[in-house]
């Protein structure tokens, strides 16, 4: 996110060239303050559109920018917003009624397409031959497929990962150690009992796989497999004990690498 004040030679060049005139103050202005919002990935735009819609009063009514079909130009989403009339109940809010904010919201590839095309050809459309208009359309369709390669990979994640939590453990054993397959294991062997956060999860996946070179999820399946009673036991008891094999695991391959005097 990031913000800026329209600046006074801006509004003056504004007004000078009747692009909009004021009557009274600078506040009818619509972008006089200005808000953008830029997203990595396509599918959070209108997830973000629809909160800003019912967070705030719309000016007026969102329509979704229509690109013709033989350009790949991207324009960002724009909204005029006001404060609700119930915010404006508020002593230190009523100050701010009937002032409006400009909020931009677009993607990562579009921000890359919006900044580039206006460092180059702002107010210099007319004067632009249309062999460089085509190399910049070039430009923005190779964005607009970032985009979609971005929203795909962020799809393959996302079912990757799901399928390992849904998985057979046959399978997870078959896999590297990371985080998910470790949680597998750990569930199994605890009968459920295992219950870290992602966070704390991957730090102890990540000490598992460092401190005690283990690389497989069958390995650590093997080390702790019925090895440990869980009858009344809880995740932090289950957790010291899967350590306590590991490093008895580990002491006794240290031994076995000791040579023969």
């Amino acid at each position: 996110m990031s913000g800026r004040f329209k600046d006074f030679a801006s509004i003056e060049e504004k007004n000078y060239t009747k692009r909009y005139t004021i009557k009274k103050s600078i506040t009818e202005l619509n972008d006089l303050v200005g808000l953008r919002i830029v997203l990595l990935f396509p599918e959070f735009k209108e997830q973000v559109i629809e909160l800003l819609l019912t967070t705030f009063k719309p000016i007026s009514e969102y329509r979704k920018n229509k690109q013709s079909v033989d350009k790949f130009g991207y324009s960002s989403a724009h909204l005029i917003l006001t404060l609700k009339e119930e915010w404006l109940h508020n002593p230190t809010l009523q100050q701010h009624a009937n002032k409006k904010v400009e909020v931009q919201v677009r993607t990562l590839s579009e921000h890359i397409w919006a900044e580039t095309s206006h460092s180059l050809f702002y107010k210099r459309e007319e004067n632009i031959p249309n062999v460089i208009t085509r190399d910049l359309y070039k430009l923005s369709a190779l964005l607009e497929v970032v985009d979609d390669k971005l929203q795909h990979l962020k799809k393959s994640v996302s079912d990757h990962f799901q399928y390992l939590q849904r998985c057979p453990y046959e399978e997870i054993l078959k896999m590297d150690l990371n985080s998910e397959t470790f949680k597998r294991v750990m569930l199994k062997n605890s009968r459920g009992v295992y219950s870290l956060d992602d966070n704390k999860n991957k730090e102890l996946s990540s000490r598992v796989e460092r401190d005690y070179n283990i690389v497989k999820a069958e390995l650590l399946n093997e080390i702790i497999s019925d090895k440990i009673n869980l009858e009344n036991i809880d995740n932090d008891t289950f957790i010291n004990s899967v350590l306590e094999l590991l490093n008895a695991e580990k002491d006794r391959i240290d031994k076995s690498h000791i040579p023969i005097k």
